[in-house]
């Protein structure tokens, strides 16, 4: 099968514009300005931590379960790409720390919507003593502080997000 001069033309031009439309697409996404507004929309991420749980009790450790939930308000999905933070227990008016996390799975998060998913943490049997002791002399519970940073994407950029919470959480 042979092709005429006049169609492979044709091909090459619509090839051509496919190329030069793609090029103009990077190079504006690589600008400054574009990759500040993006950073801005990433910014407006919010990161929440909805649930602070123990789960189990073990001669060997303390298993505590964080509920993070993610809320994307813009119009594009984003991308969690890390999750670090650290757990501390309320001993004498004083934070202490109990253990922390770090999770670096990608995690889609929905556009325009939350997401939630859940970070298992195991603690280990020292700091453990310390905190059953501390819910033992407050009958039963427990004021955990949550405090940390995710970093969000969207496109090419990434922006860390701070976040803190602290809850009482009873056995």
């Amino acid at each position: 099968m042979r092709v005429s001069k006049s169609c492979a033309r044709k091909w090459l031009l619509v090839l051509a514009i496919i190329l030069v439309v793609c090029a103009v697409v990077l190079a504006v996404m690589n600008t400054r300005s574009c990759k500040e507004w993006l950073a801005n929309k990433a910014a407006s991420a919010e990161v929440d931590i909805v649930g602070i749980s123990f789960r189990g009790i073990s001669l060997t450790s303390v298993t505590v379960d964080v509920t993070v939930s993610v809320h994307n308000s813009n119009p594009v999905g984003a991308v969690l790409h890390r999750i670090a933070y650290v757990i501390y227990f309320e001993e004498d008016s004083k934070w202490v720390q109990l253990g922390g996390a770090d999770r670096t799975e990608d995690v889609t998060i929905k556009a325009s919507g939350s997401t939630d998913f859940f970070i298992t943490n195991q603690i280990g049997t020292l700091s453990a003593v310390a905190a059953l002791y501390e819910v033992y002399k407050q009958g039963g519970a427990i004021t955990l502080k949550v405090v940390g940073s995710a970093w969000v994407g969207i496109g090419p950029v990434s922006v860390e997000v701070p976040f803190e919470r602290i809850e009482q959480v009873g056995f």
